[in-house]
C-alpha cells in the first residue's frame, strides 16, 4: 500500500509562519486586504477572462471582465493580481507603467507579488501531495505603516530596491540571514526590499520548500537535480524569471 506523502516538518513550520504573517497587517495592506489578495490569487486560476487573455497573441487584444468574486479590493488590484497569477511571462515595463499610472504605488505591487508567491508555494505543494489547499486564516486587526524604507534606488529593475550595503533594521537582518545561509543575495529578494514585510513573508514560505543551497537534507535531492526540475518546470510554465 502506498503511503500518502506529507511535507517535511521544516516545510510545514515555514508555511505555518507565512500563514500567520499573512493574516496581519503588512507594509501597505491590512490583514483583511492581504487575505483578500490571497483569495483573489486563487480565484484567478479559474477565471475565464484570464484564460482567454492568456491564449490570445497579445493580452491587450482581449476585452472583458474577470469572473465576479466578492472582494474588498479595487478593480485595479484585482486585475493586477490576475495578471501576475495567470500570465506572468508577458508582464512588461509597459504593463508596469500602466499599473503605476492607474494609481498603484510600487510598494503595493511588491507586497501583492509577495503574497501571490506565498499562496503559489503553499498551493503547489498541496497539489503535488494530493492534499487540500490550506484554508486562509482569519484576518487580524491592525494598520499597515505605509512608510517607504530608506535607501531605495531604481537601477536594477522596475521597482525601487535596497542594496545590502544600504539596508537598515529588519531588512539588514534579513539580508544578513540570507548571506549567512546561502552565501549571496537572491535577486528575487532584492526585488522585494522596498517592503521588508514582503521579503519576510515570501522567504518564510520559500526557504523551507526550496532548499537549493547549503547542505542537502537526508533523502533529499541534490542541487543539480533540484535545478533540473526547477528549470524544466519554469520552461513549461513560460516563467519570465
Amino acid at each position: 500500500m502506498i503511503q500518502p506523502l506529507s511535507p517535511a516538518e521544516h516545510t510545514t513550520a515555514g508555511l505555518d509562519q507565512a500563514w500567520s504573517q499573512l493574516a496581519r497587517a503588512g507594509g501597505w495592506f491590512d490583514g483583511h486586504e492581504r487575505i483578500a489578495i490571497a483569495a483573489e490569487a486563487r480565484a484567478a486560476r479559474g477565471c475565464g477572462f484570464c484564460a482567454e487573455r492568456k491564449a490570445a497573441l497579445s493580452p491587450y487584444s482581449v476585452a472583458g471582465r474577470h469572473d465576479e468574486s466578492e472582494t474588498i479590493l479595487s478593480d485595479l488590484a484585482v486585475d493586477t493580481i490576475h495578471r501576475i497569477t495567470t500570465d506572468p511571462g508577458r508582464l512588461s515595463e509597459r504593463w508596469y507603467g500602466e499599473v503605476a499610472d492607474a494609481g498603484m504605488c510600487p510598494e503595493e505591487l511588491v507586497e501583492i507579488t509577495s503574497i501571490i508567491g506565498v499562496i503559489t508555494i503553499a498551493d503547489t505543494l498541496a497539489r503535488a501531495l494530493s492534499q487540500p489547499e490550506r484554508a486562509l486564516p482569519a484576518a487580524i486587526e491592525g494598520e499597515p505603516h505605509r512608510q517607504p524604507v530608506s535607501g531605495t534606488t531604481l537601477t536594477r529593475g522596475w521597482v525601487p530596491m535596497v542594496e545590502p550595503e544600504s539596508a537598515e533594521g529588519m531588512l539588514k537582518l534579513m539580508y544578513d540571514e540570507l548571506v549567512a545561509g546561502v552565501g549571496f543575495v537572491f535577486n528575487v529578494a532584492r526585488a522585494l526590499t522596498s517592503v521588508p514585510e514582503a521579503v519576510r513573508d515570501f522567504f518564510a514560505a520559500f526557504i523551507p520548500n526550496y532548499g537549493t543551497h547549503g547542505p542537502v537534507r537526508p533523502g533529499g535531492l541534490d542541487r543539480t537535480q533540484v535545478e533540473f526540475l526547477a528549470s524544466s518546470t519554469s520552461a513549461w510554465n513560460d516563467c519570465f524569471y
